[in-house]
C-alpha cells in the first residue's frame, strides 16, 4: 500500500483545523503523510522537551473530522518513527470506517451544501461555487473545512447560501488564516467569533462587514473626482456604520471573562457594493486613523480629517477616538479575503480540476522608494508549479494607538501592521515579501475564459 507524502497546505485545510496549543506546546510538526484515499493521515513529531520523535494518525470520526486513532512517542530517530508511522497507516487503512467512530458525538455531518432554501433564493456567488468547474478548487476547499465548522448562531449555512454569503467566506476567511498560522480555536462561543490561542498568545476577533444599503443606494460615480469623494467619504461613512456596531454592543466583547486580559480585534471586510473591497485598505486607514496621506508636486502631505461628509450624511473621523475604543487593539482588514482566494488556494492544496488556468494581475505593494511608495504592476501564473500565496498575504493590522491592551505584531506574522504616530505619519511593518495592494484574477478552464467575482 502507497503512504505518500502529503503537502502542509493541504493537511491545513483537511485536518489543520484539530490543533490545540498545549500539543503544540509539547511537539513540533515536521512532516505529513496520507494513504493513497486519504481515509487516513499522519504527522511526524518532534518532541520539545525529551528531543525525541513520534506521530499521531488520523481518521474521520462519525461527523467526517478527521481525529487522532493511534498516537507514539519516544522513537530514537526520524526514520524509527517514519517506519513505524507507514506501518500503523497501513494497518488502519485496512480497518472498517465504524471502528475510527469515536461515540462522543451526536450530530450530523455540517453539509454547507446541501440546500436549505429554494434555488432561486441562491446568492449569485453560491450558485457560482456550486455549478460552475472553474470554482471546483473553492469548493472542495469548503467542502473540507465545512467538517469542523461549529454554527453558535444557528443561521451558518443558510445565510451562506442566500444574503449572507459574502460575510460568511469573510468569516471562513479568517478561519483558515488564524488555522495557517497555528491558531487553536476556543470552541462553543456566542461572542466574540473567534478567541484564539496558540504558542505565541491569544486574543478575541469579532468579524464585520459593510454591506448594501437598503433602500435607495448612491449612484455609482463616473468621474475622477466623483470616485475621489466616494472613496474619501462615502466607503469610511460604511466602514464607520459596521465598526460602531460592533463597539457599541450592549455586551462589549473585552468584558466577557474568557477576553479578560486579552487583545481584541474587528476584522473587517466591505460588500456595500461590487468591487469596492478593492478599496478597503485605503478608506479604513484614513477613517480609523482620522489622518489623510497623499502625495503632491513629489512630496508626501499629511492632514488630520475631522469628518467624513458625503450628501445629507456625516461621520466624524478617527475610530480610534472614539470613547470606549480603547477596547478594541486593533482593525484588521484584506481585501484578499474573498471567494476568488479560495479557489487559488484550494488550487494549490491539490483541489479541483487541474485543468484550471488562472492568471493574477494588479499593483502590488513597493515600500523601497521614500518619496514614492505607490505600488507597481505585477503578473502571476497561479497554475505554475513555483507560485505562492498564503491565507494571510494581502492583511493589513490596523493598531490602535491608544489601545488598553496592544496587538502584538508577532501574532500575525505575514501581516502587514500599521501604526500611527502623533505627528500624523503611519509607520508600516511590511511582510518580507509585499503583498498586493489591488488585483484581479482571470479563471480559465479549457475554452472558458472568466473574470471571477470582485477580488483583490
Amino acid at each position: 500500500m502507497a503512504i505518500t507524502e502529503l503537502d502542509e497546505r493541504r493537511f491545513n485545510a483537511l485536518a489543520g483545523y484539530i490543533r490545540q496549543p498545549h500539543i503544540l506546546m509539547a511537539v513540533q510538526e515536521y512532516d505529513w503523510l496520507a494513504t493513497k484515499s486519504e481515509r487516513v493521515l499522519g504527522i511526524l513529531t518532534w518532541d520539545r522537551v525529551d528531543y525525541d520523535f513520534g506521530w499521531i494518525a488520523l481518521a474521520r470520526d462519525e461527523t467526517l473530522r478527521y481525529r487522532a486513532v493511534a498516537v507514539q512517542s519516544s522513537l530514537p530517530s526520524t526514520e524509527a518513527a517514519r517506519r513505524d508511522l507507514t506501518a500503523a497507516m497501513e494497518r488502519l487503512e485496512a480497518e472498517a470506517d465504524e471502528s475510527f467512530h469515536q461515540g462522543d458525538v451526536v450530530t450530523p455531518p455540517v453539509d454547507f451544501f446541501a440546500p436549505l432554501v429554494p434555488p432561486e433564493r441562491w446568492h449569485p456567488n453560491f450558485r457560482l461555487l456550486v455549478d460552475h468547474p472553474r470554482y471546483s478548487p473553492a469548493r472542495e476547499l469548503i467542502a473540507a473545512m465545512m467538517r469542523y465548522h461549529e454554527d453558535a448562531d444557528g443561521n451558518f449555512i443558510e445565510q451562506f447560501q442566500t444574503t449572507g454569503f459574502d460575510a460568511r467566506v469573510w468569516e471562513l476567511y479568517l478561519y483558515a488564516t488564524f488555522t495557517e498560522l497555528g491558531f487553536a480555536l476556543q470552541p462553543n462561543l456566542q461572542a466574540p467569533d473567534f478567541i484564539l490561542s496558540s504558542m505565541a498568545g491569544a486574543f478575541g476577533v469579532e468579524a464585520t462587514s459593510s454591506n448594501p444599503s437598503q433602500g435607495l443606494a448612491p449612484e455609482v460615480p463616473q468621474t475622477l473626482d466623483a470616485t475621489r469623494a466616494y472613496l474619501e467619504n462615502y466607503v469610511p461613512i460604511k466602514l464607520a456604520t459596521a465598526l460602531k456596531k460592533k463597539l457599541n454592543k450592549r455586551r462589549p466583547y473585552w468584558t466577557i471573562p474568557e477576553m479578560r486580559g486579552l487583545p481584541f480585534v474587528i476584522a473587517l471586510q466591505d460588500f456595500h457594493a461590487p468591487g469596492w473591497m478593492r478599496t478597503i485598505v485605503p478608506a479604513a486607514t484614513e477613517y480609523v486613523f482620522g489622518v489623510r496621506h497623499w502625495i503632491e508636486e513629489g512630496q508626501r502631505r499629511i492632514a488630520w480629517i475631522g469628518e467624513h461628509r458625503y450628501e445629507n450624511r456625516a461621520e466624524p473621523s478617527g475610530f480610534f477616538r472614539l470613547p470606549n475604543s480603547e477596547h478594541v487593539s486593533a482593525v484588521l482588514v484584506n481585501p484578499q479575503g474573498t471567494l476568488v482566494k479560495f479557489n487559488r488556494l484550494g488550487f494549490l492544496a491539490g483541489f479541483g480540476d487541474r485543468r484550471i488556468q488562472m492568471v493574477r494581475t494588479g499593483l502590488r505593494r513597493y515600500d523601497n522608494d521614500p518619496v514614492d511608495p505607490r505600488p507597481r504592476p505585477f503578473s502571476d501564473e497561479v497554475h505554475r508549479a513555483d507560485y505562492r500565496e498564503s491565507w494571510i498575504e494581502g492583511a493589513v493590522v490596523l493598531h490602535n494607538p491608544n489601545a488598553a491592551v496592544p496587538l502584538d505584531p508577532s501574532l500575525l506574522p505575514g501581516a502587514t501592521h500599521e501604526f500611527l504616530e502623533p505627528d500624523g505619519r503611519i509607520m508600516s511593518l511590511l511582510p518580507p515579501d509585499p503583498p498586493p495592494y489591488m488585483a484581479q484574477t482571470i479563471i480559465a478552464l479549457d475554452d472558458d475564459p472568466s473574470v471571477g467575482p470582485e477580488d483583490t
